[in-house]
C-alpha cells in the first residue's frame, strides 16, 4: 500500500454536497495518488486545512462565509503554503480574472470533464496557471490595459515587448501576432520570454493575472 506521506492532498470546498461526492469519487477512481478531502463552508475547510496535510484547495466561489475574492485571500493569508485554485460554473473573463488577480492560481469550470479536471490540477500542482480557453478566445485588452506610469509592470517593458503584450491581451496567437507585426514567428517567442521574465511571470494567463492585479491595486477607490 501507497505510503500516505507520498500522497498529494486535494481539499474539494463546494456548497454543494452531491457535487462534492459526486467528483471526489471520480477523482478517486482516475487518481488513487490523490487524497480528497471536502468541506461545506470556509469554517469546515479551514479545520480540514488545519489537521490535514494537503497542497490544494478548490474552492466554490459561493461558498458559504467566503465573501468573494476578500476571502480568497484571507485565506492564501492564513495558509501560505497552499495552492488555492477556483471551481466556478461562471467562464466570464473579468470573473476569471478578478479571481486569478486575487491569487487563484487556477480556475476550472464545473462543467469540464473528468480528463480536463485531471489535467488541470496536474497543471496547477506543477506551478502552472489554469484557465479555461475562453479567457484566452476573446480580447481582454480593457482590463489589463493601464497607464504608462513608471511604476507599473507595463513600463518595465521595451516599446517592441509592449507592442507583444497588446496583442497578448487582445487573445492572440503567436502566429497571429507575428503577422500583426511583420516579426517572425520565433522573435515573437523570444519577445514573449522577455515579457514573462519582466513580469515575473510562466505564461500568458500568470502574465495577464499579474497586471490585472495590479491595475486593481492602482485604481482609485471612491467611497
Amino acid at each position: 500500500m501507497q505510503d500516505d506521506v507520498a500522497l498529494i492532498g486535494i481539499v474539494i470546498a463546494d456548497r454543494h454536497a452531491l457535487f462534492r461526492h459526486g467528483l471526489i469519487g471520480l477523482l478517486r477512481t482516475a487518481r488513487p495518488d490523490w487524497r480528497l478531502f471536502e468541506a461545506g463552508s470556509v469554517e469546515d475547510l479551514e479545520d480540514q486545512l488545519l489537521v490535514q496535510k494537503t497542497a490544494l484547495v478548490l474552492v466554490d466561489p459561493e461558498l458559504p462565509q467566503l465573501c468573494g475574492t476578500d476571502g480568497l485571500r484571507r485565506l492564501r493569508t492564513l495558509f501560505p503554503d497552499r495552492i488555492f485554485a477556483v471551481l466556478s460554473d461562471c467562464d466570464e473573463r473579468s470573473t476569471i480574472l478578478d479571481w486569478l488577480s486575487a491569487g487563484a492560481q487556477g480556475y476550472l469550470l464545473k462543467s469540464a470533464s473528468l480528463t480536463q479536471f485531471v489535467r488541470a490540477i496536474d497543471t496547477i500542482l506543477a506551478g502552472g496557471v489554469f484557465a479555461p480557453a475562453s479567457l484566452i478566445g476573446g480580447a481582454v485588452s480593457q482590463q489589463v490595459h493601464i497607464q504608462t506610469d513608471p511604476s507599473t509592470l507595463l513600463a518595465q517593458l521595451t516599446g517592441r515587448q509592449r507592442d507583444v503584450f497588446d496583442l497578448l491581451a487582445e487573445g492572440c496567437a503567436t502566429k497571429t501576432i507575428a503577422r500583426r507585426l511583420n516579426l517572425a514567428v520565433g522573435t515573437v517567442k523570444v519577445h514573449l520570454a522577455g515579457i514573462y521574465r519582466v513580469l515575473g511571470a510562466s505564461s500568458r494567463l500568470e502574465a495577464l493575472a499579474k497586471v490585472h492585479r495590479q491595475q486593481m491595486e492602482m485604481a482609485p477607490s471612491y467611497g
